[in-house]
């Protein structure tokens, strides 16, 4: 029988998953937003931005957001990934979303009361047992 903290551990955890998925289908329209904002500093003529300078910014620009996707996309998996074995009890769980918890803790407002509720379940003594079966 699954414990009654057990959901202050897997809820927070799928708002989590919910909200990085919302943060990735974002992200690609970040480009587009940059490279206008960019081209119009570029046409400015005080600005004193070269033409080479513009392409080189552009390039790190999309390799910024291509890391930045890449490494969202696994932490949104890894966060599914742990939702889903916590709901299954697998101890490496318990610990992942502590982990996850921990950092999220930094992400204030909402980052922080998912965390804490997390650290509230993950610490019940019956999650505890649950989890290390």
């Amino acid at each position: 029988m699954k414990p009654q903290k057990l959901s202050w551990v897997t809820t927070p955890l799928l708002i989590m998953f919910i909200l990085q998925l919302l943060g990735l289908a974002v992200l690609p329209f970040l480009a587009p937003l940059i490279n206008s904002i960019t081209s119009e500093a570029a046409t400015d003529p005080t600005s004193g931005i070269t033409a080479d300078q513009l392409s080189l910014l552009r390039v790190f620009t999309g390799a910024t957001l291509w890391v930045s996707f890449v490494i969202a996309a696994a932490w949104a998996a890894f966060t599914f990934l742990t939702y889903r074995a916590m709901g299954q009890g697998r101890g490496w769980a318990r610990v992942a979303a502590i982990v996850i918890a921990i950092l999220s803790l930094l992400n204030f407002p909402i980052g922080t009361i998912l965390g804490v509720l997390i650290l509230i379940g993950a610490f019940d003594p019956d999650v505890q047992s649950f989890a290390s079966r």
